[in-house]
Formats: structure tokens, sequence, C-alpha cells
């Protein structure tokens, strides 16, 4: 039996891995800061771990054939540049931890879990989608953390198989965040009706994640490679909007608030987050975030390693509203 160690076993995608993973026949070490709760089924063994603690040395048993990276600290469209500490002691030397201790530990490989996000906003395109080949420019403290985090993990030599996985955004039963409010909203009449931009987003569940995640540590040919994850179907945020809506019951919106108005009230948040000394939740950036495109290929890991995404959002957007599946044992 193979063991697999998850760092941030306990959250939206870990403790999914930690179940894919078993359900696959390995024997799973779980690694999260705190203890190993209730959450999925519950890893064989689990470390606690913060990864963000100064000071504090990560040691890993032996026997471990894999790491899957997951842990991070995770983007906020609120993000400002004083969070960048944050994020280089999460992010980065949290990886450069990870790192270090699966070579001492005689690991064979990792698996990191990164970003589209390495892109920024400034790169997003209208007329194509960003392939893995297209050269990342990060402008966020999470962007350019994680970009230089899978430069740590494709140059650690030590470990003789390193993948980086970049996701969209990523969906499923129990997520949190920024979807599960925009849900939470739509449900209760509270989201605007965005107008349609024909800006295309990807999108991926988070089981057929797990799935890629799994393939690209178990094939060889994944060595050395990034591979991009979507579901192939991407939406404009109106479309996601419209599928929100009749997965509630809820008639597809007729009519949209103008383009215009949205971008005076994001003006007008904008003023006064300088005001206050604090971002607004709607300012020119988080505005840019909802309306504008992140459209990405995932055609080289369909190719090279046969992954398929079995859900579309369309399909599955019903998941949002479910709870994260907790299994006591």
């Amino acid at each position: 039996m193979k063991t697999a160690l998850v760092t941030g076993s306990t959250g939206f995608l870990g403790s999914a891995l930690c179940e894919a993973l078993q359900s696959r026949g390995w024997s799973v070490v779980g690694l999260s800061r705190g203890n190993q709760g209730a959450s999925a089924k519950r890893p064989s063994s689990h470390l606690s771990f913060d990864l963000g603690a100064t000071g504090e040395r990560l040691d890993l048993p032996h026997g471990i054939d894999l790491v899957f990276h997951l842990a991070a600290k995770a983007h906020a469209v609120a993000e400002v540049s004083s969070d960048g500490a944050d994020y280089e002691r999460i992010n980065l030397e949290g990886t450069r931890q990870v790192v270090r201790a699966a070579v001492e530990a005689g690991a064979g490989g990792i698996v990191y879990v990164s970003s589209v996000k390495v892109f920024g906003e400034n790169q997003q395109r209208s007329d194509r989608p960003l392939h893995e080949a297209d050269e990342p420019i990060p402008d966020t403290p999470y962007g350019v953390t994680k970009l230089a985090a899978e430069t740590v993990v494709l140059g650690s030599s030590a470990l003789a198989h390193r993948v980086v996985i970049r996701p969209s955004l990523v969906y499923g039963p129990g997520v949190k965040g920024n979807l599960a409010r925009m849900w939470a909203a739509v449900g209760r009449g509270r989201f605007p009706l965005l107008p349609e931009t024909h800006r295309l987003r990807s999108i991926v569940h988070r089981d057929d994640l797990c799935a890629a995640l799994i393939r690209a540590g178990e094939m060889s040919r994944a060595h050395g490679r990034i591979y991009h994850l979507t579901d192939g179907k991407p939406l404009s945020a109106r479309g996601m909007l419209n599928s929100m809506r009749s997965a509630q019951g809820l008639r597809s919106a007729r009519w949209a608030v103008p383009m215009v108005a949205l971008r005076a009230a994001a003006r007008a948040g904008d003023t006064v987050g300088r005001m206050r000394g604090r971002r607004f939740p709607i300012d020119s950036a988080v505005l840019g975030k909802l309306v504008g495109p992140a459209w990405f290929c995932s055609e080289r890991i369909t190719t090279e390693l046969g992954w398929k995404p079995e859900r579309n959002f369309l399909e599955a957007v019903g998941d949002l509203g479910k709870p994260a599946v907790i299994e006591v044992t």
C-alpha cells in the first residue's frame, strides 16, 4: 500500500482528497494546523503543524511515497499589499518547509496545488484562454508567492517526481469564500443582476480536481510539468449568476444593472476605501474580478495524462448549496 501525505488535510479540498486517495487504496497521513476533527473520512494518521509559525521545524515520518501540498493562505478579494508578509510566510516559506521535510524523510515526490492567480488580473484576455506556456506575471501577494513556491517545488531535484497543478475557480459541497457568499446572496435576492460581458471565466469541480491530483501523482510522465485545471466549459459572470438562480428555483434574470452604474458604485467604493484606509467591499478591483475574464485552457493535462472532467458548472452548480459531507469514525 502506498502512503500519501496531504497538507491542509482538514480543508475544503484536503478532506475530499484524503477520502479520494483512501478509496483508491492509499494510506493517508493528514497534516493541518489543528486537530483532525471529523471532516470527511479521517486520514489513517494525522500530524498537527502550523506552516505559518516562525521558528518551528516540520519533520515528517519516513515511508511517505508522495506529498500533496495543498495548505496555503487563500486568495482574498480584498487582498492588500500589507498582507504580503503573511502570504510569504505561509505560501512560500511554508512550501520550503514541506519540500525540505519531504526530502529528509525520503519521500518519492510532491504534487503542488498552485493557482491560476499567478497570471494576475492584468494578463486576463477575452480573445483566448491562457495556456501553461504563457508567461505568468502575478500582481498580488498571493499570486507572487504561489508562483515563487512553484519554482521551489519544481527545483527540488532531490525529489524524483514533481508536479504543479493550477486549478481555476474550485467549487463543490461545503465550499466557502466568494462563491458561497454569491450563492447565498442570489438565494436571498440580494446579488446584483450583472450584465452580459461575454468575458469567460473557467471553473472546476473539487472532485474532478482531486482525480487530477491523484493522476498527476501516479503518472511518471507528469514529472516536471505544470497543468491548468478547468471543466472546459467556461461561463461569463452573467452565465454563472443565471445558473445559480436556476438551481435555486429562480427565473433567469431578464434585465441587468448597467455597467455604468456598477462602475459608479465601484468608484464610490474606491473613495470610501481611501478615506478609511481599508478597502470597501465593492471597489474597482472587486468589480474587475467579478465581471472580467479569467479564462484558461486545460488541454495539456487531457492530452498528456488522459484526465477528463466529469462535471461542469451548469450541471453541478447545485453542489454549492450542499454541506460538506461529515463522516465521524
